[in-house]
């Protein structure tokens, strides 16, 4: 068993006794799993968080009200009476934790699952003859904008139209599909205002029939364990939005993300009505390898070795990649379905299988007219292999493409965080260290006000010359950490949307099977009971502010598509608030700066006289009119009409001609041989070539070499 240090088993007495104070009240029969569970779950939040609740009545309201949003957030099964039954419960899940009850879980659940039964018996009444689409009615599809049905008769009104709207939504699937190009340019024009054609109403009909039929069985056969789990996730997010309790599956998962490779067979699956359908095939995994499983085809059912197999009709897409994952050198059998109705027995054994869209990747690009080299880095995310000492990560890997640009002979580098939801601290710091001499990169705040300094692990400098960091609205928290000390250092141009996500909050993970062993080593047979991410620590940048809720403010912003939408940490529920710490003494960088006013009005006119950019602005726009308009007609003539408005605004924004950069790229790796992976290769040339915020970026380290708003360090 692993040890703990000192300061480990000085939090896991403190851990002792909380815990032994929320079990006080149990009985003296052996608890069950979810009362352990629970407990181990509660206790590890109110003594290792950030801010744990004073208040555990507010706890409770809040932890109520996410519950009851997380199994019906859009309020198409409770009642305002169902919620009068559970409202005693609002401000009492305190008292039940303490008590080891789950008298409000089981409630919610007795009252939800007989409403599914209820809407089912609706929908097959509803679907059983032709639908009236002629009455002049609307659905309101925002359910901020409605209030839960007062009782079962507004309930089955809300599903009347509720099945109209899916049943007309797949009506008009139908009748595009049976358009020939050839017969009508536009094929949604040619619709429109044409009679309701009765035998594609009944097959639309029969289509929403199948489907909702899957989706309630589903619904009422989900196993309590997923369910219950969802529960302590909400009792866990009522702390902040970033503290969960993560299901052995889920952690299974996000360790997949963070170190960018798994252990199983190496293809991508997804549902495909009652079969889980083969997506994609990964280049070098052990499918791809072996070459008998395709996209495209069925996976009947799975056995482990000479086992009896498993059916997978019918079952959840996470369900089933439990059962053919596995670990590296096992064997799996698949009961495979071609696309030509053959039925194959397909072994394949697994191995490790890496994702390598995770990781780092760098091109040099140039305009072709003799002018400088650019190198440009993606980095999708903060991996780190937190299982392997010395494994892969985002830091190291940066350092090599760092290193590769440079025997390139690059004079510009542009590091690439948009849609970096971030990850591992530790590559944060260090990664920031490889742009600069030395000095603090960023500082953190315990529960108790201990402020800890995290300096640059490097003296040396990998790259100093000039550094545009891309951002976007998406980009958030290690990536936050980053832009922003490159930014107090006046180290790099920040460019992008107006700011990032605003996520300055540092997140720990802490396993309950160890915790188990501890507090609990009776109950070893409760395993695997999964993990807790909780809030430890708020990070702030050097000059003293936090990103949280702000995020960092870009240098130079560019249009942001996403404007209107709510992304951010400011749209979280019970989101943590800002605040500053004091700043620290640190050196500014030293090499060439720029004059931020002068690089600006360049890119100005490069964005004024680009009419892409103007496109951007009006899909903003358009986005935006339609967000707003969220009564949906149900009625077939102006279900139409509001369709076809939609596509002719779309249509407008594609008047402009394609776009392409007229940049070129060069791999800085050897291109590919096999013809999968040369295939995505060619794929994400294609992609960089016609990403408009990429080539102003490079056109803004184009002003930066030729000395458009530079000026020396004083």
């Amino acid at each position: 068993m692993k040890r703990l240090s000192f300061r480990g088993l000085l939090i896991v007495a403190g851990l002792i006794l909380v815990f032994s104070v929320l079990t006080a009240s149990l009985s003296r029969q052996e608890p069950s799993r979810e009362q352990v569970l629970t407990q181990l779950v509660v206790s590890s939040l109110m003594t290792w968080h950030y801010a744990p609740p004073a208040d555990t009545d507010r706890w409770s309201e809040q932890a109520f009200d996410l519950y009851l949003k997380a199994i019906d957030y859009n309020k198409r099964f409770f009642t305002q009476g169902d919620l009068q039954v559970l409202a005693p419960f609002r401000r009492k899940l305190d008292d039940e934790v303490r008590h080891g009850t789950r008298e409000f879980f089981d409630r919610s659940w007795e009252i939800l699952s007989a409403r599914i039964r209820e809407v089912q018996g609706y929908t097959e009444e509803i679907l059983a003859k032709p639908l009236n689409f002629q009455a002049d009615e609307f659905l309101e599809l925002d359910p901020e904008k409605r209030d839960y049905p007062k009782d079962g008769q507004e309930l089955k009104e809300l599903w009347r139209k509720l099945v109209k709207a899916q049943t007309l939504e797949v009506y008009l699937d139908l009748a595009l599909a049976g358009i020939n190009e050839g017969e009508a340019k536009d094929k949604l024009a040619a619709l429109v205002g044409k009679p309701l054609q009765p035998k594609l109403e009944e097959e639309a009909r029969a289509k929403v029939k199948q489907d909702l039929k899957r989706f309630f069985r589903r619904a009422l056969a989900e196993k309590e364990e997923d369910r219950y789990a969802r529960y302590l996730n909400a009792l866990a997010a009522s702390f902040d939005p970033h503290t969960n309790y993560l299901a052995p599956k889920v952690k299974e998962d996000l360790d997949i993300k963070l170190s960018g490779k798994l252990e199983g067979i190496g293809a991508t699956l997804q549902e495909d009505g009652d079969y889980i359908k083969v997506v994609e095939i990964i280049p070098g995994g052990p499918s791809w390898r072996q070459g008998k499983l395709k996209a495209g085809d069925l996976i009947l059912k799975v056995a482990q070795g000479d086992q009896e197999p498993v059916d997978l009709t019918n079952m959840p897409v996470d369900e089933a990649v439990q059962y053919i994952r596995g670990k590296k050198g096992t064997e799996v059998t698949l009961t495979v379905k071609k696309p030509d109705g053959q039925v194959e027995i397909i072994t394949i054994q697994r191995d490790v299988v890496v994702l390598e869209e995770t990781y780092a990747k760098s091109v040099v690009i140039n305009s072709g007219k003799n002018g400088p080299k650019v190198g440009y880095i993606s980095l999708p995310s903060f991996y780190r292999d937190f299982n392997m000492l010395g494994g892969r990560s985002a830091a190291k890997d940066v350092r090599a493409e760092l290193e590769k640009l440079k025997t390139e002979k690059v004079e510009g580098i542009i590091l690439d965080l948009r849609n970096n939801g971030g990850g591992a601290l530790e590559d944060a710091v260090e990664m920031a260290g490889l742009f600069i001499e030395a000095g603090p990169i960023v500082q953190s705040k315990d529960q108790k006000g201990k402020i800890t300094v995290y300096q640059d692990p490097d003296s040396g400098v990998v790259y100093d010359g000039p550094l545009v960091v891309l951002i976007n609205s998406f980009s958030a928290s290690a990536s936050e950490i980053l832009a922003a000390a490159l930014q107090d250092y006046g180290r790099a141009v920040i460019v992008g949307s107006p700011h990032s996500f605003g996520k300055g909050t540092v997140q720990k993970m802490f396993s309950l099977d160890y915790l188990l062993d501890y507090l609990y080593p009776r109950q070893a047979a409760y395993k695997p009971l999964g993990s807790v991410k909780l809030t430890e620590e708020k990070y702030y940048r050097i000059s003293g502010g936090a990103t949280q809720l702000k995020g960092v403010q870009s240098d130079l912003i560019l249009p942001d598509p996403y404007t209107d939408l709510e992304i951010g940490e400011k749209y979280y529920d019970y989101a943590m608030p800002w605040d500053s710490a004091e700043p620290l003494s640190y050196k500014k960088w030293t090499g060439a700066r720029w004059d931020l006013d002068a690089l600006k009005a360049k890119s100005a006119q490069r964005l004024a006289a680009n009419p892409y950019f103007a496109v951007v602005q009006k899909s903003v726009e358009l986005v935006r009119k339609q967000q707003e308009a969220t009564l949906q007609p149900l009625e077939l003539a102006k279900f139409l009409a509001q369709k076809q408005k939609w596509q002719n605004e779309a249509e407008s924004l594609k008047a402009t001609p394609e776009w392409t950069s007229g940049l070129q790229f060069k791999l800085v790796d050897p291109p590919a041989t096999d013809e999968s992976r040369a295939e995505l290769q060619k794929e994400w040339l294609d992609q960089l070539g016609a990403d408009l915020y990429l080539e102003e970026a490079f056109w803004i380290v184009n002003d930066l070499l030729a000395g458009e708003g530079m000026r020396e360090a004083a």
